[in-house]
């Protein structure tokens, strides 16, 4: 006789099955860690692009007060340059700003 034989007709003798259980477990316990190493890591990236959409609607928030502000200073620029009287006045200030600059520039030279 050569030996007893399972249901499937493998021997007992060659199959050690409490081995195999064992092993089934350390890569049971090995598959659990890299599941829970993961999940840290899908959590880590939620928190992240939390943060980043919080981030986004604040400067969401700044840019369209800084739009209102720039549209009320357009609007006081725009008074001002329509006044024929002001119109020299900026003309004059632009040229001062112009010769400054390209004195500044020159001079870096």
């Amino acid at each position: 006789m050569l030996g007893a034989r399972d249901r499937k007709g493998f021997s007992r003798d060659k199959v050690d099955i409490e081995a195999m259980e064992q092993e089934n477990d350390r890569d049971l316990d090995h598959l659990a860690d890299r599941v829970a190493l993961l999940k840290n890591v899908t959590h880590g990236i939620n928190k992240e692009v939390d943060d980043q959409h919080k981030l986004l609607d604040n400067m969401d928030g700044n840019f369209m007060s800084v739009r209102g502000l720039m549209g009320a200073v357009t609007d006081k620029f725009r008074l001002v340059y329509n006044d024929k009287a002001n119109k020299g006045l900026i003309y004059g200030v632009v040229g001062v700003a112009t010769v400054l600059f390209l004195v500044w520039y020159l001079t870096r030279k």
